[in-house]
């Protein structure tokens, strides 16, 4: 569960991703996260939720959660523009337009596959499971987007001043005649808390998307390293002005300068094309 008044910087962590028990994220790397996907409707035909109940949360109660399950999705007090988010793939603060209570507003939703349909679910990727909430939003909030890109500010990763600080991944790729084995060490996988990112067999273009997350702004990787690394990142969650600029010296380092010191990393500020989501129409939805 998560405090209301800290969802503008936890919440992104949440569009498409299951919060563990303490507290941490662990999920395969994904790819480019600046645009949202079409792949996933688009590579098969998805199963659809029978039964959607959409409530307004008038709980008072400041928690906020957002999980998938095996045979539909569930999320409690969370804003219309997060669960745009986490239905098109698209990092929340792409989303633009639409009316105040978008940001706002938190709703309850549960969605369920009570079909033989439902067994097509353990077949889907998690990209595909987030696009099935697309028609929810669409018959109960009337939702209507569209793709829009802008040229916005964003970073660049690139190699700092010395050289990259990287350690190259041992890890073999998974046999697939083999069982995976409990506890092992896998490649591609990432786990998150605050203040602390670590990596198993993750190429850089994997960390710049997860970096997006944390700085609130579109990373691309321009570093020419095309291998892929074991790492761990440690810095001091907070909000940041620019790159290096650390708001308490004594509290820790802030993640651009963390990137420096641990990864041999910088993040270099530009502008760039990128895709958003606009919100054309919505409506506020009736109680069911």
């Amino acid at each position: 569960m998560l405090r209301q008044d800290a969802w503008k910087s936890s919440l992104v962590l949440l569009a498409g991703v299951m919060i563990c028990a303490t507290g941490a994220i662990a999920q395969q790397a994904p790819g480019a996260a600046s645009a949202p996907s079409a792949k996933a409707a688009a590579d098969v035909k998805l199963p659809e939720f029978d039964v959607a109940s959409v409530k307004e949360n008038k709980s008072g109660d400041h928690r906020m959660m957002i999980k998938g399950k095996p045979d539909g999705f569930e999320s409690s007090n969370i804003p219309l523009k997060v669960l745009i988010a986490n239905a098109y793939g698209i990092k929340q603060d792409l989303v633009s337009g639409g009316p105040a209570w978008v940001d706002s507003v938190g709703f309850d939703i549960d969605a369920k596959i009570t079909s033989p349909d439902a067994a097509l679910m353990k077949s889907l990727t998690g990209e595909q499971r987030e696009a099935m909430l697309r028609p929810v939003l669409a018959d109960r909030f009337k939702l209507k987007v569209h793709i829009e890109a802008k040229v916005l500010p964003i970073y660049e990763l690139v190699v700092a001043k010395g050289g990259p600080k990287l350690t190259e991944s041992k890890i073999p790729p998974p046999n697939p005649d083999e069982p995976p084995s409990a506890g092992a060490r896998k490649a591609g996988m990432m786990t998150m808390r605050p203040g602390e990112f670590s990596g198993q067999g993750i190429g850089l273009s994997g960390l710049a998307t997860r970096l997006s997350s944390i700085v609130h702004r579109t990373v691309i990787d321009k570093t020419g390293l095309d291998h892929e690394y074991d790492f761990d990142l440690k810095w001091t969650p907070e909000e940041h002005n620019g790159p290096g600029g650390d708001a308490d010296a004594e509290a820790g380092p802030s993640v651009f300068t963390a990137l420096q010191e641990q990864l041999g990393l910088r993040l270099q500020s530009t502008k760039g094309e990128v895709q958003t989501l606009v919100i054309d129409s919505v409506e506020r939805p009736s109680e069911n």
